[in-house]
C-alpha cells in the first residue's frame, strides 16, 4: 500500500509560556509539494529505504510496540519527502503515514468490530470519483491517535489536523501540566483545532526553502523555548483578532488581498516572541532579506513557516505565482534555494492499497 501526505506550513503561535493560558496555539496550513509519499508491505524482518528511512523504521516499531504487534515486521519505501528541520512538518507527516500504513496493514482488518482498537482507515478519498478504488483519508480522531503512538504533537498539532483533511487551520494551544512528568504520551492532550477553511482551489503558494540550512529542532529547540520569555498576553490578543477577525473570513469570502495581508501581519507579529532564539539561527539573516526580496517585488502574503528556512508567498493565481517564480529565477535565486509552486491541499492524508 502507499500513503501520499501534504507538506505543513506554520505561520505563528497565538501564545507560550504563560501558565494561565493554553500553550502552542497558532495558525497554519497544508500544501501539496513537496509532499511525502510512502509505500509500505509486509514483510519477514523490518526494512527501509529512501529519505528519512531510518526515522520511518522508527516510527513503525513504535507502533508495534504500542499495538502489542509480536514479530510482525515491514518493508518501507519513502519515495519522496520534504526536508527535515525546515518548516514544512516533514517529521510528523511521515510518522502519522507510517502509522497509517501499519494500521491498516496489522492492527485491523476493515470488517473487524473491536472497538478496542484504533479504526482502520475508511473514508473514500474526497476527490475520488470511483468510491470503489482502493483510497481512504483519514478523520481527527485516526490522527490524533497515529500521533500519541508516533509521539508527536507535543507542541504544534497544525501537522496532526491537517493530516486530516487538509486547509487552513486555527487551532487554540493546550494548558500544560503543572508537572511535566503528568505530560507523557498516554494522558496527553492535543490542542483542540477551532476553525478549518478550504482555501480556493485558484490560489497558489510559492515555497521557498534555502538549500542546506536547517531550522533549530530536537533538544536545541526545546531549550530555546525554555529560555524565552512568555509570550505578552496583548500579542496574544493580537494575533487571535488577526487570525479570527481577518484572516478566516476573508479565506471563507475568497478575499486574496485581505488574506494575504492577514497571513503577512501575523507572520511579522508571531515572529517578534522569537526575535532573540531565531535570530542567531545561522539562515536568519539570508531568510530576512528574503523576505524584504519579496516585499520589494510586491508579493504579498509572505511570511517565515515555523524556525524556517522555509518561506511562503501566498499568490491569488497559477499565472502570478509563475511570474514570481519568473522574477527570482532572474535574480538567480534558485541557485541557492528551493522553489516550487504549490496547490493548498484540501484533502489531506490519502492511503491506496496497490493491486
Amino acid at each position: 500500500m502507499e500513503v501520499r501526505s501534504p507538506a505543513r506550513l506554520h505561520v505563528g503561535m497565538l501564545s507560550f509560556g504563560n501558565p494561565a493560558m493554553r500553550s502552542y496555539g497558532g495558525v497554519g496550513m497544508m500544501v501539496d509539494r513537496p509532499g511525502l509519499h510512502l509505500r509500505m508491505r509486509r514483510s519477514n524482518r523490518y526494512e527501509a529505504r529512501g529519505p528519512l528511512s531510518e526515522r520511518a523504521l522508527s516510527f513503525a516499531r513504535a507502533c508495534a510496540q504500542a499495538w502489542n504487534l509480536g514479530d510482525a515486521a515491514c518493508a518501507i519505501d519513502v519515495l519522496a519527502t520534504p526536508a527535515s528541520h525546515v518548516g514544512l512538518g516533514s517529521g510528523t507527516q511521515l510518522a502519522l503515514s507510517v502509522a497509517a500504513a501499519m494500521s491498516h496493514l496489522f492492527v485491523r482488518p476493515v470488517d473487524d468490530d473491536d472497538d478496542d482498537l484504533p479504526p482502520p482507515p475508511q473514508h473514500p478519498a474526497q476527490d475520488d470519483p470511483d468510491p470503489s478504488s482502493h483510497e481512504w483519508t483519514f478523520d481527527g480522531r485516526e490522527a490524533q491517535e497515529f500521533a500519541r503512538i508516533t509521539g508527536r504533537g507535543r507542541r504544534s498539532c497544525v501537522g496532526v489536523h491537517g493530516f486530516s483533511r487538509g486547509g487552513l487551520i486555527v487551532e487554540a494551544g493546550r494548558r500544560l501540566p503543572a508537572s511535566p512528568a503528568a505530560d507523557d504520551d498516554g494522558m496527553r492532550e492535543f490542542s483542540p483545532m477551532v476553525a478549518r477553511v478550504r482555501l480556493p482551489s485558484a490560489w497558489r503558494c510559492v515555497v521557498i526553502v534555502g538549500r542546506d540550512a536547517v531550522g533549530l529542532h530536537g533538544a536545541p529547540e526545546a531549550a530555546a523555548f525554555a529560555g524565552l520569555p512568555p509570550m505578552d498576553a496583548a500579542v496574544s490578543a493580537e494575533l487571535s483578532r488577526i487570525a479570527l477577525l481577518d484572516m478566516l473570513p476573508a479565506a471563507v469570502e475568497a478575499k486574496f488581498g485581505e488574506f494575504a495581508a492577514a497571513i503577512a501581519a501575523y507572520g511579522r507579529l508571531a515572529g517578534q516572541p522569537f526575535a532573540a532564539a531565531a535570530g542567531r539561527l545561522p539562515h536568519a539573516e539570508a531568510t530576512a532579506h528574503l523576505l524584504e526580496l519579496l516585499a520589494e517585488l510586491g508579493a504579498p502574503g509572505c511570511a517565515q513557516s515555523s524556525w524556517g528556512p522555509a518561506v511562503m508567498a501566498c499568490c491569488e493565481s497559477l499565472e502570478a505565482a509563475g511570474a514570481l517564480v519568473e522574477r527570482l529565477e532572474r535574480l538567480q535565486l534558485d541557485h541557492h534555494h528551493e522553489i516550487v509552486i504549490a496547490r493548498f491541499d484540501a484533502q489531506g492524508a490519502t492511503l491506496r492499497v496497490l493491486e
